[in-house]
């Protein structure tokens, strides 16, 4: 059976070479992108003025006079009468996100609150949701054919459509575009997770009229994500471990190191898979889908209460507490799935971006039963890179943002996907950057009512030092031990 229908899985990558003299995309493109106003192809529940249209961008911003794309924009105009002059424009996470259906029932809490005085631009991301084109591969539906990413990639080839260009690079780029052709002098950046990337790209290759950025949950572009997902994950299930022993109730529950145990268990499924049936799909269970499994509920601090008693009925073989697990993390064949731009991005942002030296390296950091499922999931996916044919990143690509543009960055002190290392290292470069780090907090980070006072503060007064006396209240989790 195909690894794409194994639950937990991650999606995987693509790859082809790129010239030696390959330059990094141009400040901004010589030619005015173009705003052109359309019904929105959303209908927003929104409750107040959204102008929604097109911006066309050229498909290669390094020659814009060949191909061009059309992005799909939405713009939720101030509610104030009075409203501020730079709008605030989210870059979605992901990749993968089609964010203007995400937003079909209105802005969430954390976007609304700065709609009281500024503009929201959204927008869905080049490849994806109801841009044009939008990366769709229906031949991954194909069960039967293995060879999918490269008959999907053929297709789009012979439209003219070139997958080395759906970068972060061009996203960043892209963004720059969108407030230049509604009209912004300065605007205000957020992006949390992927978005963080193209956040600190284009801070880093267009700051100009950038007012102030907001990072959370970062993977910034000098980070290397492939190598430190192994390494963070084993931490932060050590960290709960820890904060579990901490526990009077937990650790009389569930005694024992939780890594050990996980270790026995991957060991037990690798050598023994588990027969399961997810949406009417007779699969397996293995060590690895348990691992990524974990690392997908570890987004999210509210499943720390939950862990030590999951991996405690994983130890004892109690397997049939994992399947509603399973079931709700497994993704449904979806044939809107923009699989094809999410190749291309996370292929050049992190597979392609890490040596094998440095993935074996980070390997030796983790429990000797762990890596063998990452580096059989590493190898699949650069195979995969090799058969969509995604641009093997340059070192520009991977050049840290250097701006002076204030910036605050939250991230949550036990995410899987950031660390403390990261944040030392984008606040080197940024004179004016602040950054914290969530205690007892996950990727997503910004509920936490402390975020929020920090969010709010700094987009009021970038320039002042922010008040952060609130994340010494935040409290550990309470673990379920029944």
């Amino acid at each position: 059976m195909p690894a794409r229908i194994v639950t937990f899985i991650l999606l995987g990558l693509g790859l082809l070479t790129l010239p030696a003299n390959a330059q990094p995309i141009a400040a901004q493109s010589p030619a005015s992108p173009a705003f052109e106003p359309t019904p929105c192809a959303v209908n927003f529940a929104y409750g107040g003025d959204v102008l929604c249209g097109t911006v066309v961008v050229p498909q290669d911003h390094a020659h814009p006079e060949e191909r061009t794309l059309h992005l799909a924009v939405a713009v939720f105009k101030a509610r104030s009468q009075t409203p501020a002059p730079d709008p605030l424009i989210f870059l979605d996470g992901g990749p993968g996100a089609r964010t203007l259906d995400s937003y079909a029932g209105g802005l969430g809490d954390f976007l609304r609150r700065f709609n009281r005085e500024r503009d929201i631009i959204i927008f869905d991301y080049r490849g994806m949701g109801h841009s044009d084109p939008a990366l769709t591969c229906p031949e991954s539906l194909d069960t039967v054919n293995d060879n999918w990413e490269t008959a999907c990639r053929e297709r789009f080839a012979g439209q003219g459509i070139d997958v080395t260009n759906f970068t972060t690079r061009d996203n960043a780029a892209d963004a720059a575009d969108i407030v230049r052709a509604l009209g912004y002098n300065t605007y205000n950046v957020w992006g949390g997770s992927y978005g963080s990337s193209v956040a600190l790209t284009l801070l880093r290759d267009q700051p100009d009229n950038i007012r102030a950025a907001i990072i959370t949950a970062m993977q910034p572009p000098q980070g290397d994500l492939q190598a430190a997902i192994p390494a963070n994950l084993h931490r932060t299930i050590a960290a709960v471990s820890t904060l579990c022993a901490a526990d009077a109730a937990c650790a009389s529950a569930f005694p024992g190191d939780l890594n050990d145990q996980l270790a026995v268990i991957v060991e037990r499924l690798d050598a023994s898979p588990l027969p399961i049936t997810v949406a009417n799909v007779n699969t397996e269970l293995t060590g690895f889908n348990i691992i990524s499994g974990l690392a997908q509920l570890l987004k999210d601090e509210q499943n720390i209460p939950i862990i030590p008693g999951l991996i405690a009925a994983l130890y004892a073989e109690q397997y049939d507490v994992v399947l509603p697990y399973v079931s709700a993390l497994s993704q449904p064949p979806d044939p809107l799935n923009p699989i094809g731009a999410y190749l291309s991005m996370r292929c050049t942002d992190s597979i392609l971006a890490t040596s094998s030296e440095a993935f074996d390296a980070a390997l030796q950091s983790i429990h000797p039963a762990f890596r063998k499922g990452y580096t059989a999931e590493n190898q699949r996916e650069i195979a995969q890179c090799q058969a969509w044919g995604a641009r093997v990143p340059t070192e520009a690509d991977r050049l840290p943002a250097v701006t002076d543009t204030p910036v605050l960055i939250i991230s949550g002190a036990l995410d899987p996907y950031s660390s403390q290392e990261w944040l030392d290292s984008t606040l080197a470069t940024l004179p004016n950057g602040q950054g914290f780090m969530l205690p007892y907090h996950m990727h997503y980070v910004i509920h936490h009512p402390c975020a929020s006072k920090l969010l709010t503060g700094f987009i009021e007064d970038p320039s002042a030092e922010l008040d952060a006396s609130c994340i010494a209240t935040v409290k550990p989790p309470t673990f379920r031990v029944q």
